[in-house]
């Protein structure tokens, strides 16, 4: 049998139907092509948010395909640098920091010092600054080595859902990273302010959020802590990945080492496990399920940190997941339960995402 995609025509033996016209692929990929290229975008006019309810999402769940040399018109493949490039515009001699009142604008702090709000004296562009203590670092374990290796791995992603990081400075005590505003907070905020969002929010911020991580995985890192405190909102409300701390880039073999946050930790992490790429995939799931509740699916109601993290670590590997809202859509549910789902559906949503 040959595929139907006029770009492909290869030979297969296992079928991926259209649901619209019961044309056969050879992949999940060409028939996404064709359901979104042909039946979709040219042919009905009708909106992507419609697209993806109509596209039967159980046809995807048995797909076992690697997606590693994937390419398509809608998925936006940013830049990653192999040299890191420092504009002179971005001298930390041409910055002042901003103030409020008496005080610096501060817009964050973290166990390793602070964020501020800085501004060009050229011509006013705001930027920030996270400024990095030393001593604190070394205090916590960590070596100045892995500051050095996030440095590194930020410096080189280009991409509209990650936030750049333009250039750095270090001096005796501290680190300096001088990256782009985000003035909208973060979508930790945003989530517990609204308690649960409904479907088309949630699935823009998660559409945006795993563009970035697949553009992380196709240049071969995974980003081992994403959450909604790590993912920035611009003046325009889109997603800005942040935080490369526990980002990696894959070598040879799997990974072991036990990173992230608790809720939001694979299964694989949590036994001591070696593990790959999916562990992000796990991640976007739970995700998708926070945006919609307003709190995360392995949660634990204890108030002592130590056995807060220890129940919710439980509750992972035991899977105690349940929808307490009643009006999402099956679709919604599907991509929240399954792995492989996420795998094929946050290509689908990249590339909704990029035709709108």
């Amino acid at each position: 049998m040959e595929c139907k995609k006029e770009t492909c025509r290869k030979s297969f033996s296992k079928a991926y139907s259209c649901s619209r016209c019961d044309f056969k692929f050879c992949s999940s990929s060409c028939m996404i092509d064709h359901f979104f290229i042909k039946h979709e975008i040219e042919s009905t006019g009708t909106s992507t948010t419609n697209a993806i309810k109509n596209f039967k999402l159980s046809e995807l769940k048995n797909n076992k395909r690697n997606y590693g040399n994937i390419s398509s018109l809608f998925i936006k493949k940013g830049e990653i640098l192999k040299d890191i490039r420092l504009d002179s515009y971005f001298n930390f001699d041409n910055f002042e920091k901003v103030k409020l009142g008496n005080k610096l604008h501060l817009l964050g702090t973290g166990a390793f010092g602070e964020v501020y709000l800085v501004k060009n004296r050229k011509d006013g562009k705001l930027f920030a600054v996270k400024q990095m203590n030393k001593s604190r670092i070394l205090s916590t374990g960590a070596t100045l080595e892995i500051i050095r290796r996030e440095i590194d791995i930020h410096c080189r992603l280009i991409h509209e859902n990650i936030i750049r990081l333009y250039s750095f400075y270090e001096d005796d005590n501290s680190f300096f990273l001088l990256m782009e505003y985000a003035d909208s907070g973060n979508l930790f905020r945003k989530i517990r302010k609204s308690k649960g969002l409904d479907e088309k929010s949630a699935f823009k911020y998660f559409i945006q959020t795993a563009a970035a991580i697949y553009f992380i995985h196709e240049n071969n890192m995974i980003h081992r802590d994403i959450k909604p405190e790590n993912l920035l909102l611009d003046d325009k409300d889109n997603i800005k990945l942040c935080d490369f701390g526990w980002c990696i880039e894959l070598e040879i073999g799997n990974r072991n080492t036990i990173c992230g946050t608790p809720e939001y930790m694979a299964p694989e992490i949590i036994k001591e496990m070696p593990y790959d790429k999916s562990i992000d995939i796990w991640s976007l799931g739970v995700l998708l399920y926070e945006l919609l509740h307003g709190y995360s699916p392995f949660r634990s109601q204890n108030e002592n940190d130590e056995e807060d993290n220890t129940q919710v670590m439980r509750n992972i590997l035991k899977y105690n997941l349940s929808f307490d809202r009643k009006d999402l859509s099956d679709p919604c549910c599907n991509i929240i339960t399954s792995k492989e789902i996420i795998l094929n559906i946050f290509i689908i949503l990249n590339r909704t995402s990029n035709t709108r």
